[in-house]
C-alpha cells in the first residue's frame, strides 16, 4: 500500500482512537522508569540488587500471561480488555506509595505489569486487526504513543519532584486512567472473521496477510477468560515463520537497553545530581526524537529492507543507553538519549508490521502477546542481571557490559539474516 493510499484507505473514526489510546497507555513501562527506581532505591532503600529483582517483578506476568491476555484481546476485542485492566492498572499504581515496604511494591509491579502489558498488546492488535499490519499506520500509533512519552515522564517527574512519591504514583495513576477511558472510543468487538471488529470501515484496500501463517480460517472463539494451553501452543506455533523469529529475537535484544534504562538509568543520573523531574524530561526527549522517527519508516523502509533497517534501530537504541556513564553534561546525555529514542521510534514500528503480515488477523493478538512475551523476559532478566552486575563491578561497568551483551547478540542476529535472506525478501 502506497503512503497515499494509506492516508486515504481507513477513516479518521478508525485511526482517532487508537491512536488516542496509545498516547496514554503505550509510555507506561518508560513513565515507570522515572519514579519506580527512585521510589525503590530512596525511599524503601533497597540495594541495588534489590532494585533490580523490583523493577524486573514488573515483568513476570507479562513474560508467562501474555500470550493469555493476547487470546483475550483475539476474543473480546481491545476496547473492553483496555477499560477493565486500565482501571485496575490505574488503581495499582495510585495505591504504590502507601504501602512503603517492599513485598507490597512487588506485589503492585506484578500486578500493573500485567495490566499495562496487556493494554499495550490490544493497541498494537488493533493496528494489524483494523489495518492490516501497515508500516505507516504503525508508524503513526508509534508516534503518537511516544509524543505521550515525552509529556507523560516529564509531568510524572514533575510531579514526583513537587508532591514526592505520593504525588508522583497518584499523576502516574491517572495518565494510567486516561488510557482506559481513551478505549471506550474503539470500535466494538463483534466476534466476527473481520479480526472481530463490528465497524465497516475496517473492510478497506490494504496488504495482504501472508498465506505462510494465515490461510487457516478463523475459528469460532471461545469466550472464556481462564487461560488456555492450546493458546499458547497456537502462539508458539507462530516461531516456525521466519519472519516472526526474527521478530522475536529482536525484541528480546532490544532489552539490553530498555532493561537499562527501566532500571539503572534513573539511578545514576540521581547520583550526578540530576532530579526527577530532570531524569523525566531526559526520558521525554528520547521519546520525542521517538516520535518522530516512527513518523520516517514509510520513506525509510522504501530505500532500505525492513529487516535490516530493525536491525540498525535495535542497535542504535541499546548504544544509547548503554554510553550513558560517559557523559555527565545534559546536551550530551540528551543526545544520547536521543540516538535511543530514534532506534526506539523506529523498531516498534519495524516489528509490529513485520509480524502482522506474516500472521492471520484472527491471531493478531496472539502474535503480538508472543513477542511481548520475550520483550518482557528480557526486560525481567536484565535488570536482575544487571543489578548483580553493579555489585561487583560498579554501576558504571555495568552498563558497558549490558550494552556488550545486546550488541554481540545483535550481531549474530545478523549472520542469521543474512544467511537467511532469501525468505526476508520483500
Amino acid at each position: 500500500m502506497s503512503e497515499a493510499t494509506a492516508r486515504d484507505a481507513y477513516s479518521w473514526r478508525i485511526q482517532g482512537p487508537i491512536y488516542g489510546t496509545a498516547f496514554f497507555t503505550g509510555n507506561l513501562f518508560p513513565i515507570s522508569h522515572v519514579v519506580v527506581p527512585l521510589w525503590a532505591a530512596i525511599e524503601l532503600d533497597a540495594s541495588l540488587f534489590m532494585v533490580g529483582i523490583i523493577i524486573a517483578s514488573r515483568q513476570l506476568l507479562p513474560v508467562t500471561m501474555s500470550i493469555h491476555g493476547g487470546a483475550l484481546l483475539d476474543r473480546f476485542g481491545p476496547r473492553i480488555v483496555i477499560m477493565v485492566l486500565g482501571v485496575l492498572g490505574a488503581a495499582s499504581t495510585a495505591l504504590v506509595p502507601f504501602f512503603p515496604v517492599i513485598w507490597a511494591t512487588i506485589l503492585f509491579q506484578i500486578i500493573i505489569g500485567f495490566c499495562e502489558t496487556t493494554n499495550w498488546i490490544g493497541v498494537q492488535s488493533a493496528v494489524g486487526t483494523l489495518m492490516k499490519g501497515n508500516a505507516i499506520y504503525a508508524g503513526r500509533m508509534t508516534a503518537s504513543a511516544r509524543i505521550g512519552g515525552f509529556f507523560g515522564p516529564v509531568l510524572v517527574g514533575v510531579a514526583y519532584e513537587t508532591g514526592g512519591p505520593v504525588g508522583g504514583f497518584l499523576c502516574f495513576g491517572a495518565w494510567a486512567l486516561c488510557g482506559a477511558i481513551g478505549a471506550t472510543f474503539l470500535p466494538r468487538h463483534d466476534g466476527g472473521a473481520n479480526g472481530g471488529v463490528a465497524d465497516s470501515a475496517v473492510s478497506s484496500p490494504g496488504e495482504t496477510t501472508s498465506e505462510s501463517a494465515s490461510s487457516d480460517p478463523p475459528n469460532e472463539e471461545r469466550k472464556d477468560v481462564l487461560p488456555s494451553l492450546s493458546d499458547y501452543r497456537e502462539a508458539f506455533r507462530l516461531l516456525v515463520i521466519p519472519a516472526v523469529a526474527l521478530v522475536i529475537a529482536a525484541t528480546f535484544m532490544r532489552q539490553t537497553g530498555s532493561g537499562v534504562q527501566a532500571s539503572f538509568y534513573g539511578v545514576w543520573l540521581t547520583e550526578l545530581g540530576y532530579t526527577a523531574g530532570a531524569i523525566g524530561l531526559l526520558i521525554g526527549i528520547g521519546n520525542a526524537v521517538s516520535a518522530l522517527a516512527a513518523l520516517s519508516i514509510g520513506p525509510l523502509t522504501r530505500r532500505i529492507a525492513d529487516c535490516w533497517l530493525l536491525i540498525l534501530a535495535v542497535g542504535a537504541a541499546i548504544i544509547g543507553v548503554a554510553a550513558t556513564p560517559l557523559f555527565d553534561e545534559w546536551i550530551f546525555l540528551a543526545l544520547a538519549i536521543g540516538v535511543r529514542g530514534a532506534g526506539q521510534g523506529l523498531n516498534l514500528p519495524l516489528m509490529m508490521s513485520i509480524a502482522s503480515r506474516a500472521v492471520a488477523p484472527r491471531l493478531q493478538g496472539r502474535a503480538a502477546a508472543l513477542r511481548i512475551s520475550f520483550n518482557r523476559l528480557g526486560g525481567m532478566l536484565f535488570p536482575v542481571i544487571m543489578g548483580a552486575l553493579a555489585e561487583f563491578i560498579g554501576l558504571e561497568y555495568a552498563f558497558y557490559a549490558i550494552g556488550a551483551i545486546g550488541i554481540m547478540l545483535i550481531c549474530g542476529l545478523s549472520v542469521w539474516v543474512y544467511r537467511t535472506r532469501d525468505q526476508f525478501a520483500r
